[in-house]
């Protein structure tokens, strides 16, 4: 009972982090203290971060996304016994990304990126691959 209530209060909280930084403005990361936009083309904003600002910028917001939807894709399977591929993870990482970014389109100092969603995939892929790990060394 005792680790039910740890892995969901967990759980929430992975969402409610996601949340806090997608919704609400973090000047010391640079979110949200900008006015916003609309990005529905792939890969443009991952290219012209590479390509056209600092490396800092590049990782705060793509490596910063993959990351953090990794820990969503960690105990997702632990929350919900029928999270048992990658695919699934995926798919849940996917929705609750869409969800995010279609509020972003009414929030005027917030971008919706197809890449956000993209990189929030492949995060919670990765936390899914790296419980699927895990659970295999500790059987």
């Amino acid at each position: 009972m005792l680790k039910s209530n740890l892995i969901n209060a967990l759980f929430l909280g992975s969402i409610l982090f996601i949340l806090s930084l997608t919704m609400f403005p973090d000047t010391s990361l640079g979110i949200g203290s900008k006015p916003g936009g609309v990005n529905f083309i792939p890969f443009h904003t991952i290219g012209g971060l590479l390509f056209q600002n600092s490396l800092k910028d590049f990782a705060v917001n793509n490596l910063g996304n993959i990351i953090l939807f990794i820990p969503f894709g960690f105990l997702l399977p632990l929350n919900y016994r029928g999270t048992d591929s990658t695919f699934k993870a995926c798919s849940a990482g996917l929705i609750l990304s869409l969800i995010i970014e279609v509020l972003q389109l009414f929030m005027s100092n917030r971008w919706t990126d197809i890449d956000d969603v993209i990189l929030n995939t492949i995060g919670a892929g990765t936390g899914y691959i790296l419980f699927r790990w895990i659970s295999l060394i500790y059987k």
